[in-house]
């Protein structure tokens, strides 16, 4: 579960920034996950849960926003959501034949300070 090193790695990102700014506790911290990501949301809830218990997070609430993939067909070139069409295009058809355009982000979009 490489969501509990994602936790960490945040809480790492979250020090700085409150070092930084002269903050000393959060409220809220969203994280924008993309749907091709790799990051499956309620893991990440439930290791946000137990890795923040005796920090100085243990108060603040992770809010998870998700993001479409889309991904470009290599047979003819449309665009399309991944997740919707289940990695098929909808135009020509081929299945698991396209790029990944977008929905890979991770990342810390908005902190709300306590």
């Amino acid at each position: 579960m490489h969501e509990m090193g994602i936790c960490l790695e945040l809480f790492a990102s979250l020090r700085d920034v409150m070092k930084e700014n002269g903050i000393t506790a959060l409220s809220s911290v969203t994280l924008t996950l993309g749907k091709a990501s790799m990051v499956v949301p309620r893991y990440m809830k439930d290791c946000w849960e137990i890795a923040r218990d005796g920090t100085e997070f243990a108060s603040t609430e992770l809010k998870i926003v998700e993001t479409p993939a889309h991904g470009r067909c290599l047979d003819c070139g449309f665009v399309f959501d991944i997740e919707k069409f289940d990695r098929k295009c909808p135009k020509c058809g081929a299945v698991d034949s396209f790029v990944p355009l977008d929905g890979k982000e991770c990342e810390i979009t908005e902190i709300e300070a306590a």
